[in-house]
């Protein structure tokens, strides 16, 4: 059985959730505290956090960067009722793999969980070969030269788009419309971040980009080999 920890001080949400998870094969660990979730993390492993970003102690989004920095093999769902789009963004960048808001279908919820726990699976690796890439789809990595390029799932989403579509000027709207992890309200400056970290983890300069261009007033386009 999978392991959640989930970080919320709503102890209803909490009750509903732990019995719902249980009929996808997925155990809840709920604490409410930052504290009490980086003493969690120090004993036990879990499969995928669920992290409120409206928490005593500390704000969730710097919880996120320090459980990002000791544990960054662990997906993070962020899940917050905060109606800023800006913490949408500032949750990407502080490596959080997906974001939720409240109030969220639990079906939703559970797709996004058991999604980003396949993603994270070392298990049964398949590999699309895409020359100087390669898109692992079943584990939702992308690799450089053989090594894992590490990147969180709206990073590999964007990617893995551009990357499939090579060589074609993908339009805000087209990217918009074909990643799930960006959506219409927050779209303009979530794609500027995430295509930012991919050029940082890919090693691009955006002044003499080699392999991810920017089309001025259009979209962006993949220009690699």
């Amino acid at each position: 059985m999978r392991q959640i920890l989930m970080v919320e001080d709503d102890a209803e949400i909490t009750a509903l959730l732990d019995k719902y998870l249980l009929n996808y094969g997925l155990e809840l660990f709920s604490v409410d505290r930052a504290s009490s979730a980086l003493d969690k993390l120090r004993i036990a492993k879990f499969d995928l956090i669920l992290l409120d970003l409206t928490l005593p102690e500390m704000d969730g989004l710097e919880l996120c960067r320090l459980i990002k920095k000791e544990y960054p093999e662990i997906p993070i769902i962020i899940s917050t009722a905060r109606g800023d789009t800006t913490d949408k963004v500032i949750g990407f960048e502080a490596g959080a793999d997906d974001y939720i808001a409240k109030p969220y279908d639990p079906r939703e919820l559970i797709a996004r969980i058991q999604y980003q726990i396949k993603r994270h699976d070392p298990k049964s690796p398949s590999h699309d070969e895409s020359h100087l890439f390669t898109i692992d789809e079943k584990r939702f990595e992308i690799s450089k030269e053989g090594e894992d390029i590490g990147l969180t799932m709206a990073e590999y989403e964007l990617f893995s788009l551009l990357l499939t579509k090579r060589h074609m000027v993908l339009s805000r709207e087209y990217i918009i419309n074909s990643v799930s992890s960006i959506d219409w309200e927050s779209s303009d400056k979530s794609i500027n971040v995430i295509i930012g970290r991919i050029r940082q983890k890919i090693g691009d300069d955006i002044k003499r980009p080699i392999y991810i261009k920017t089309i001025r007033g259009v979209g962006y386009q993949y220009i690699g080999e």
